[in-house]
């Protein structure tokens, strides 16, 4: 079996619920999608609902003990990286251009049965868009099987 067989061979659908708190303004959403893993790393992968106002564009998640990377591509365009106590920049790309983001984590919590979902991720982080001063941001994001 090659690699690629064999990662695909544990993927799993799930609900996934997201809830983001940014400016004060809270979000909530839900939507399927699928999980798998590749030696200590879980995956979430997710097309972004129509209230997203994202047009047709997929979400993959990366998360390990440390760290959280947020990789869309479609319609929108965008890459950032979250590990506590250090800075990342990303963009996001959107038919009207890009935007540059810097992040400062504050707090990331893990909690995955590391073979299976369900999982659960939490982070709070600072977020400034093409320089502008810094947003107070924190998501929940869970994953849980889907009914059979």
């Amino acid at each position: 079996m090659t690699e690629k067989q064999q990662s695909g061979a544990g993927k799993r659908a799930v609900c996934i619920t997201l809830e983001s708190d940014s400016g004060g303004e809270r979000i909530v959403r839900q939507m399927p999608g699928e999980w798998f893993s590749k030696g200590r790393r879980a995956y979430l992968r997710y097309a972004e609902p129509p209230e997203a106002e994202m047009g047709r564009t997929v979400t993959t998640v990366r998360v390990e003990q440390g760290e959280v990377r947020i990789v869309r591509h479609g319609d929108v365009a965008f890459e950032q990286t979250f590990v506590p106590g250090r800075r990342h920049y990303g963009y996001l790309q959107t038919p009207q251009g890009r935007l540059e983001l810097e992040t400062f984590t504050q707090t990331l919590d893990v909690a995955a049965d590391g073979a299976e979902a369900p999982l659960s991720v939490r982070w709070s982080y600072e977020l400034s868009v093409m320089g502008q001063a810094p947003e107070r941001c924190s998501i929940c994001l869970t994953a849980v099987p889907a009914p059979d």
